[in-house]
C-alpha cells in the first residue's frame, strides 16, 4: 500500500507535513464544568472536564495538590468494524493512562490540595490519531473550564514512510507495517516536550528529524486550538 503517489501527495491530497482540517467547538456540554468537542480530519472527540472538586478516594487524596482522573471510551460505531469496546480494555486503559500523566505535568496541580479533576474522553469516530485528538480535546475543554494550565498542550502523530516524514496520519496511513508511529505533545507550541509514545522501531539517525516535523505539526495545530480558543473567549464576552 502506497501512502504517497509518484507526485508526493497522501491518499487524501494532502503533502507529507500537512496536518487534517481541524474544527472545534468549546461548550457543547452544558452540565460539564468545561466541554469541547473537536474534528480531526474524519477523527471526532468529544471531552467533558469536571472539577475540580473532593476527591472521591480519599486515599489518593495529596495535601500537594490535586489528581487527575480520565475515563476514556469509544464508540461501538466509531469505526467500520461494529463491535463493542469496553471502557476497560488493555488499549483503553493504557491510553487513558497516558493522557493522565500527560495532564499532571500541565495542570498547576498544587492551587488544588486534596481535590480531584476528571477529565472524560468519547471517541466518536476513529480515523486515526485518537490519543493525539482527545489530547487536544482534553486540553480545549480544561482551558474552558477555566484551570489553571502551564500552557495550551497540542499533540499530533507522524511516521516515516518511504523516505518521508509523514504527519498527522489517518487510519489507513496508521495501517502501515513496520512504519513506526510517533505520537508528541508539546505546551503551547514551545519546545517543551509533555509526551512522547513511539510503536515500532525508527533509526536512531531519523528520530530527530521525525521529532522536528512533529514538532512543527503540533505548532500548526496549536495556532489553530488557540484561534478557536480565543474566539469563544469573545463571543462569551460579547454575550455577557
Amino acid at each position: 500500500m502506497n501512502v504517497l503517489n509518484e507526485h508526493g501527495f497522501r491518499s487524501d491530497g494532502r503533502r507529507p507535513e500537512q496536518i487534517r482540517n481541524i474544527s472545534c467547538k468549546l461548550g457543547v456540554y452544558p452540565q460539564a464544568d468545561g466541554s469541547a468537542y473537536i474534528e480531526q480530519g474524519n477523527t471526532r472527540v468529544l471531552c467533558a472536564v469536571y472539577g475540580p472538586h473532593e476527591a472521591t478516594n480519599r486515599g489518593k487524596a495529596s495535601e500537594d495538590g490535586c489528581s487527575v482522573s480520565v475515563q476514556l471510551s469509544t464508540a461501538a460505531f466509531a469505526t467500520l468494524e461494529r463491535k463493542n469496546r469496553r471502557r476497560g480494555d488493555r488499549k483503553t486503559t493504557a491510553l487513558a493512562r497516558m493522557l493522565e500523566k500527560t495532564f499532571e505535568s500541565v495542570i498547576v496541580t498544587s492551587l488544588f490540595p486534596r481535590a480531584q479533576i476528571d477529565i472524560c474522553c468519547e471517541i466518536i469516530q476513529d480515523d486515526g490519531g485518537r490519543l493525539s485528538s482527545c489530547i487536544n480535546a482534553a486540553s480545549m475543554a480544561l482551558s474552558q473550564a477555566g484551570i489553571a494550565c502551564r500552557g495550551l498542550v497540542t499533540s499530533v502523530n507522524s511516521s516515516s514512510i518511504s523516505g518521508k516524514h509523514v504527519v498527522d496520519l489517518n487510519a489507513r496511513e496508521e495501517m502501515m507495517e513496520n512504519s513506526p508511529l510517533l505520537t508528541m505533545a508539546t505546551v503551547s507550541g514551545r519546545d517543551e516536550v509533555v509526551l512522547v509514545e513511539m510503536e515500532n522501531r525508527v533509526h536512531m539517525d531519523h528520530l530527530p528529524s521525525l521529532m522536528a516535523a512533529s514538532h512543527s505539526a503540533s505548532s500548526s495545530i496549536h495556532s489553530c486550538l488557540h484561534a478557536a480558543l480565543q474566539q469563544h473567549l469573545s463571543q462569551t464576552r460579547a454575550i455577557l
